[in-house]
């Protein structure tokens, strides 16, 4: 399905973006995975299949980092035909202890980083204009409402606003942005955020996905279908990839 295709997956260290990782690899794709650990970067390369794919260490803290990484993946790699931004972060805070360092650590990884990968992806010569898709990764928590959850909410909800307006500034170039929101997944990050949640409170929110919590690979699947010319004419959207949970 992404055969020769050039394809930036981000957060690929662990979770999510390893499980996209992978699946892209056995459909075919040359990818460049990045994230902050180097141990469990290369992990993850060890577990891909093929052997034309690049790790690079990367820190999206600020627009200079960005910017350093896409102008190293422009000469070491050249064009893209994709993008998948699964780096994020995720603070489960009650209002009262939410601090203003959370909010702006919060929008930093989640929205701006967004914002500055396209911004450096759109220059001449780093996208194939013949057709480039890019995914972010967003949540159920933009639609649907959680306590402790506010600020990730938002930030998710910010995600969703900035690919539709992307979507239609990029259009005339050939670029697509969409959204995968997925649900309650089985990573480190339910983990977490279980610690922070009772038990009773996580069993109702089990039973408000209908087909139960997801696996990575369900969302591997779907950011497959946006990153490939399946979806060549889908753009500007939020695909939900959550077990039936925004279905309440």
């Amino acid at each position: 399905m992404l055969q020769d295709k050039t394809i930036l997956v981000t957060g690929a260290s662990s979770g999510i973006g390893r499980a996209i990782a992978q699946y892209f690899s056995c459909q075919g794709a040359r990818l460049v995975i990045t994230g902050r650990n180097q141990q469990r970067l290369n992990e993850t390369l060890v577990s891909l299949s093929g052997h034309t794919h690049t790790a690079l260490t990367a820190n999206l803290d600020s627009v200079e980092a960005i910017q350093l990484l896409m102008d190293s993946i422009s000469d070491k790699v050249g064009v893209l035909d994709g993008i998948v931004h699964c780096a994020g972060i995720k603070k489960t805070l009650p209002l009262q202890a939410l601090q203003e360092k959370d909010f702006d650590d919060c929008f930093s990884a989640n929205v701006k980083s967004a914002q500055f990968i396209v911004k450096f992806l759109r220059k001449k010569g780093r996208f194939n204009p013949l057709g480039t898709s890019v995914v972010f990764l967003s949540s159920v928590a933009a639609s649907c409402g959680e306590p402790a959850n506010s600020t990730y909410a938002a930030s998710k909800a910010a995600l969703e606003g900035l690919a539709k307006s992307l979507a239609m500034e990029l259009a005339r170039i050939n670029i697509r942005v969409n959204c995968l929101a997925p649900g309650m997944i089985k990573t480190e990050m339910l983990h977490d955020f279980s610690k922070h949640i009772t038990e009773e409170q996580l069993s109702k929110l089990l039973q408000k996905h209908p087909l139960g919590f997801g696996e990575p690979e369900d969302v591997a699947h779907a950011a497959g279908f946006l990153s490939s010319d399946l979806s060549k004419w889908i753009t500007g959207t939020t695909l939900f990839v959550d077990g039936g949970y925004s279905a309440h």
